[in-house]
């Protein structure tokens, strides 16, 4: 699973959809960054492509026709493989990838692109539910709602703290309880932060790491995992 890039970071992704101006986007954009080696962008445009918009040009799933060398096991056994809905995760880090694009740095992109991969792949192995993981991303997006007009301040940021805590305060009998299961949570935040760079850095600007929404979401999946 690849996630492909639109000009409208806000839509929902499918497989075949890719558009038609993407390649030539991406084709600029390396020809700005090396105007004097055309062809060499052009390769390396074509294999950013090929990794953004896998399904191009493709007119069917290997896994659903057998017959095009899809291995048939795991056609047999379709039904059995974990299904995880990786539209949330698509959607969310093709916003950034697009933003990237958009700059010229397709390798950036692509990075993010990687790093959606490997949530997707982290999310679908332990058996996170994609619905959790939608939840936890919309509060994220609006989190960085917040910071459209500028980074949030250090007293913005001290304030934000002091009402997630507070707030998570009345649901438990005693600060040494929450402070364990915050340590849980911490510890899976930093787990994803290897697969995915970036994550606490993101959390902490947008104020998102002190939201009693996201940290009881992240508590609740690291007891899950057996944090």
């Amino acid at each position: 699973m690849t996630f492909e890039i639109k000009p409208d970071a806000a839509s929902v992704l499918f497989p075949n959809d890719v558009p038609a101006d993407s390649r030539q986007a991406l084709q600029m954009a390396m020809s700005q960054r090396d105007p004097a080696n055309t062809g060499a962008a052009s390769q390396k445009v074509d294999d950013a492509a090929a990794r953004l918009f896998p399904n191009e040009g493709k007119t069917a799933d290997p896994v659903e026709s057998p017959a095009g060398g899809a291995n048939p096991e795991n056609v047999l056994f379709k039904a059995d493989a974990i299904q995880f809905d990786a539209k949330p995760v698509e959607t969310f880090i093709s916003g950034f990838a697009n933003s990237a694009l958009a700059d010229g740095d397709v390798d950036r992109a692509l990075e993010l692109n990687a790093a959606g991969e490997s949530l997707v792949a982290n999310f679908q192995e332990a058996g996170t539910g994609s619905g959790d993981v939608a939840e936890a991303l919309a509060i994220v997006r609006e989190r960085q709602g917040d910071t459209v007009a500028g980074p949030l301040s250090e007293e913005r940021l001290a304030e934000e703290y002091d009402r997630g805590m507070n707030a998570l305060l009345e649901s438990y009998p005693d600060s040494a309880t929450l402070n364990d299961d915050i340590s849980k949570a911490q510890a899976f935040i930093r787990d994803l932060e290897k697969i995915a760079p970036g994550t606490i850095a993101s959390l902490e600007a947008t104020g998102a790491g002190s939201d009693p929404r996201l940290i009881r979401a992240a508590i609740k999946e690291a007891k899950r995992r057996g944090y």
